[in-house]
């Protein structure tokens, strides 16, 4: 294998590995903004049930 090679297949694999990293963490914090704006929206909305 080539230095060349070597050099374009680990750029690919960390690149790769660093977006889909990237777009799990964001995905995550996406997910926790929209449960957080939720449960602030129907946090009044008890009506003095237990």
């Amino acid at each position: 294998m080539e230095l060349s090679m070597l050099y374009a297949f680990l750029g690919h694999d960390v690149l790769g590995n660093a977006a889909a990293a990237l777009l799990i963490a964001g995905g995550g914090f996406i997910a926790k903004k929209i449960r957080s704006a939720l449960r602030n929206r129907n946090a009044g909305n008890h009506h003095g049930r237990p």
